[in-house]
């Protein structure tokens, strides 16, 4: 009986494949819906200048970032 460790029946060779980093996407990107934030619909088509059209419910928006929001102290307490 194989130890919990001991891998067998494997093949093919390791080390081939590069591990995939996670791509951050730059500032001038827009940002994806997606779903319509009016009627909760998938069915989005992207229009010019950022715009999202809707065509279930035939809107159109854009998404915008408008920053974060900074934190208030609470009174009493220690800030990180």
């Amino acid at each position: 009986m194989t130890g919990l460790t001991e891998m067998t029946g494997l093949t093919g060779t390791t080390g081939t494949s590069k591990p995939t980093t996670p791509t951050v996407p730059d500032v001038g990107e827009r940002a994806v819906p997606y779903v319509c934030p009016f009627c909760g619909e998938e069915d989005l088509r992207p229009q010019p200048q950022g715009r999202w059209h809707c065509r279930s419910c035939l809107r159109t928006f854009s998404v915008a970032f408008h920053g974060v929001h900074p934190v208030e102290p609470v009174p009493g307490r220690e800030p990180r």
